[in-house]
């Protein structure tokens, strides 16, 4: 049976509801590799752009959470784009929240006196973002593609950024006390260590999505999902619940 204008205009919105969330997920990695990019070089104005360009990103979500909300109100999705819808609306969150350690990333450039830095630690933390923004290139390419094999092997992809910031730690345990000036800024990149671990885990939980549309079993996130504190901004003061 072929299908009515209003159910074809449906599958329209719901293509392109998917593609502005690709774009959004592109846009994260772009302020991923900036924020990094700024930290390593000590670019105050490139961090600065970092944080100018989550505004856009909050105004992209804000937007596709109206239009996912619009779509279950007034189509009623079942079976498969009921999952789609709201691994959408999953996704979305995910994006939105990794905006901000983006955010939280780039201001540490402001908060930090790059002459205090250590190579080594800046190096890890430099292949640290590189091997989170490869992580969720890959989890938008598992949604994208309805990938429910690569979405599962996200989990074990992920491990090499656990790793490097358990080696940073040690590194920065062990700088401390040869030189108590970098006191200061040895915490903030144990921080920086902290959210670009937490990029990677929300990547794997959009991988857990895309799983989900495609099998219909709930998707169980590694952290990102389970998260016990806040993110605290590099001014000490919380930012937003991350949840």
């Amino acid at each position: 049976m072929a299908a009515t204008p209003a159910r074809r205009h449906y599958h329209s919105r719901l293509h392109l509801l998917e593609d502005r969330l690709l774009l959004m997920g592109d846009g994260v990695v772009d302020m991923a590799g900036e924020a990094v990019a700024a930290l390593t070089g000590g670019d105050v104005g490139r961090a600065a752009a970092v944080v100018r360009s989550d505004d856009r990103l909050d105004g992209e979500y804000l937007q596709l959470q109206e239009e996912i909300l619009t779509l279950l109100a007034l189509q009623a999705p079942v079976a498969r784009e009921l999952r789609l819808v709201s691994a959408c609306l999953h996704v979305s969150g995910h994006l939105e929240r990794m905006g901000d350690l983006c955010v939280n990333i780039a201001r540490s450039v402001e908060q930090t006196p790059q002459p205090n830095g250590d190579e080594p630690v800046l190096a890890q933390l430099d292949e640290m973002g590189r091997h989170a923004r490869r992580l969720i290139r890959q989890s938008l390419d598992a949604f994208a593609r309805r990938d429910a094999a690569t979405a599962t092997r996200l989990r074990a992809l992920d491990d090499p950024i656990d790793r490097l910031n358990r080696q940073l730690f040690r590194r920065l345990v062990e700088l401390v006390p040869t030189t108590p000036s970098r006191l200061d800024w040895a915490m903030r990149m144990v921080l920086v260590a902290r959210y670009l671990e937490r990029l990677g885990d929300h990547a794997v939980d959009i991988g857990g999505q895309a799983a989900f549309v495609t099998t219909g079993r709930p998707a169980q996130g590694p952290a990102a999902d389970r998260d016990d504190g806040r993110l605290t901004t590099l001014a000490g003061q919380p930012k937003r619940p991350e949840t």
